[in-house]
């Protein structure tokens, strides 16, 4: 029996290398995928993130020699410092000699990335000495989307996790020498000042790993060193800015918590990485026995979940992930080395092929995912060049929220950053009436404010409060790259103020509001509101006569006299009039499937604006898509729609024709009347 076996493994032996060279081959393929996003969110001159442009402020404050741990925020500006000091204070001498970009904070965090993967193959290789089970561990790390993602961010969190790991990388060495013990605890209190939640998952692992391999006494010896220097450094620099470290790195986040947020961040985890946490249940099942890395990997992989568990937080983000990313790439490496050690070779080929699909899987959802979210921030490259020149261009305190970084870019502070005082103010630890003295009294010659399609983001970075002093005080002027340019009202502008029900002198009124702007695309004039899909009201613009086929979930038509040509009939098309899938309509109810020459009167209600594109898995911002279509010569609605039967709607809306191209939203403006 034993002879067979022998012979059956020895059979299988080339396959199992053929499978470890398509794995490794795939794993290199993803991870140059990774590089050359990466690349390109380098060259991307302006914000890909939110969060990009408050840490090149504070770094440019440091390097000033501000404070950036203000404790008291009742003053302009409104800014706050969420995390410790590292990565700001790392970043703050490019600023000085270079001046303020995203360039480097971006490069800071590309490098780390990097280390990381090469701290979790020595990790890896140094308890297992399996090669390759050390380079899968590291290229995993790679090919996790989120790690495609933020590592291509000038964000804090990829210094902190290269500091945890080159930590772990330090102590897994044995025998643990005193000096590598102080420099793995000195590391440890590193990523912990560049990330405060850092302070669980390594550190944990860190004192479990030394307590099972060496001994009581240098594992709480190790603890002792991190949580003396630590809690001595949080005391030095509380006392240094008046309490405005634990102020800002504590109190200020402390954020609502949104089950919603967790469940719908579970799903991503589980989407992309289902094989992965698959095999950290069986490597927890494994025991430290039978696998030499469970010491040290299964304590880094509950930490890193407990901490995972905080992204149910308002405004968190995958980044929460990122630990819980290097520990299964930790265990992907523990459990091939674990597999490759069995006397048998089917637990290998088996260990190395689950991790090769799993790979693969999650280079596709990088390329499905990632990449189109940064090939729409590089394509709107000409529109942030004009909203950077507006900025430019605009003295005086600019507000702003997604593109903080137009005024950074310029070495201007920021003035306030709005979803962090909005987290305080709704919880009822900041006093917003400055802020809403100031925008009343118009003392803000540009607010900008982004839309995302499909999620109302803006409704967390700005109070319901901030929203109707700027709705009654300011008004829409311009829409470049998906944020909507706002100036004080009675102060000159290029563009018109959005009509409320018609232009002057048009034949027909208004299908809908366009506060966030209108888009021009192949005949067909989308209309975008402002609030939440199924709400924003669609209306008819003319009498006519209404009908709706069967087919149609998002849309109705109405048959009006032509009043550019009388004696023609002509019809109006409303569409898009659906929840993001398609499925769920908002047509009104008095109006279902199959309904024919329903009478309707200008201005009655139709439907409601929606998200649904048209296309599966692409919702866009709440809007509504209006044309104007020729009708047949017995006056039916024409079979399709296309460019031949779609007629102008500019004169019949008494609009002024587009004045950029079709894919740039712009301000709904009236022609002057005739």
């Amino acid at each position: 029996m034993l002879a067979q076996a022998k012979r059956f493994d020895a059979s299988f032996a080339p396959v199992v290398k053929v499978a470890i060279a398509a794995t490794l081959v795939a794993a290199v393929i993803v991870a140059a995928l990774c590089i050359a996003h990466q690349l390109l969110a380098l060259t991307h001159r302006y914000p890909l993130d939110y969060g990009e442009a408050p840490l090149v402020d504070q770094a440019m404050r440091l390097a000033r020699g501000q404070n950036i741990y203000r404790a008291d925020i009742s003053a302009p500006p409104f800014t706050i410092s969420n995390y410790p000091p590292l990565y700001v204070a790392t970043m703050a001498p490019f600023v000085a000699l270079f001046g303020p970009s995203f360039f480097f904070g971006r490069l800071i965090s590309i490098v780390c990335a990097w280390i990381c993967a090469i701290c979790l193959g020595l990790i890896v290789w140094q308890v297992t000495r399996d090669r390759v089970a050390a380079l899968l561990s590291g290229l995993s790390f790679l090919a996790f989307p989120f790690v495609v993602r933020w590592s291509s961010f000038a964000r804090i969190d990829l210094l902190a996790l290269a500091f945890s790991l080159a930590a772990l990388a330090v102590l897994a060495r044995r025998p643990l020498a005193n000096r590598r013990m102080v420099a793995g605890a000195l590391l440890l209190v590193a990523a912990i000042y560049t990330r405060q939640s850092y302070a669980l998952a390594a550190p944990l692992a860190a004192f479990v790993w030394v307590l099972l391999q060496e001994d009581v006494r240098r594992a709480f010896g190790l603890a002792a060193i991190v949580a003396g220097i630590g809690g001595g450094l949080f005391l030095a620099l509380n006392a240094l800015t008046g309490g405005g470290f634990y102020f800002n790195v504590v109190t200020a986040n402390v954020n609502a918590w949104s089950a919603d947020n967790l469940s719908w961040n579970l799903r991503q985890l589980t989407d992309a990485a289902p094989i992965f946490l698959g095999l950290a249940v069986f490597s927890m099942a494994l025991g430290a026995q039978r696998n030499p890395l469970w010491a040290m990997n299964a304590p880094y992989l509950v930490g890193a979940f407990l901490s995972f568990l905080t992204v149910g937080k308002v405004g968190s983000n995958v980044n929460y992930a990122l630990e819980l990313c290097a520990a299964l790439s930790m265990t992907a490496g523990g459990v091939t080395a674990w597999a490759r050690s069995r006397h048998v070779v089917w637990p290998g080929l088996a260990a190395v092929a689950l991790i090769g699909v799993q790979v693969v899987h999650m280079g596709r959802i990088s390329w499905e995912a990632e990449w189109p979210q940064l090939q729409a921030r590089r394509s709107a490259y000409e529109s942030l060049q004009r909203l950077e020149a507006i900025v430019a261009a605009t003295d005086g305190p600019v507000l702003a929220d997604e593109y903080m970084g137009m005024l950074t870019l310029q070495g201007r502070p920021l003035y306030i950053q709005p979803f962090e005082v909005t987290q305080l103010a709704l919880e009822g630890k900041w006093d917003q009436k400055p802020v809403l003295r100031s925008i009343e009294a118009k003392q803000h010659p540009l607010i900008l404010i982004h839309y995302f399609p499909g999620a109302a983001v803006y409704k967390e970075r700005w109070t319901p409060q901030m929203l109707d002093a700027i709705n009654r005080a300011y008004r829409l002027v311009g829409m470049y790259a998906d944020t909507g340019v706002y100036q004080p009202v009675g102060q000159t502008a290029a563009a018109l103020t959005v009509p409320v029900e018609a232009c002057d002198g048009a034949a027909w009124h208004l299908p809908a509001a366009a506060q966030n702007g209108m888009r021009w695309r192949d005949g067909f004039a989308d209309f975008f509101g402002r609030g939440n899909a199924g709400e924003l009201p669609v209306r008819a613009v003319a009498d006519g006569l209404l009908i709706r086929r069967d087919e149609w979930t998002d849309a109705v038509a109405v048959q009006h006299d032509d009043p550019l040509a009388p004696g023609r009939k002509v019809w109006t098309y409303y569409a898009h009039m659906a929840g993001p899938t398609g499925n769920e309509s908002f047509v009104a109810l008095d109006f279902p499937p199959g309904a024919a020459d329903v009478p309707v009167k200008a201005g009655d209600l139709l439907g409601h604006q929606g998200s649904w594109s048209g296309r599966p898995h692409f919702p866009m911002w709440v809007h509504v898509r209006f044309a104007v279509v020729r009708a047949l010569d017995d006056g039916s609605f024409p079979p399709a729609l296309t460019p031949d039967v779609l007629l102008d709607p500019t004169p019949y809306l008494g609009l002024a024709a587009p004045t950029t191209s079709a894919e740039v939203l712009q301000p709904l403006r009236c022609a002057a009347p005739r």
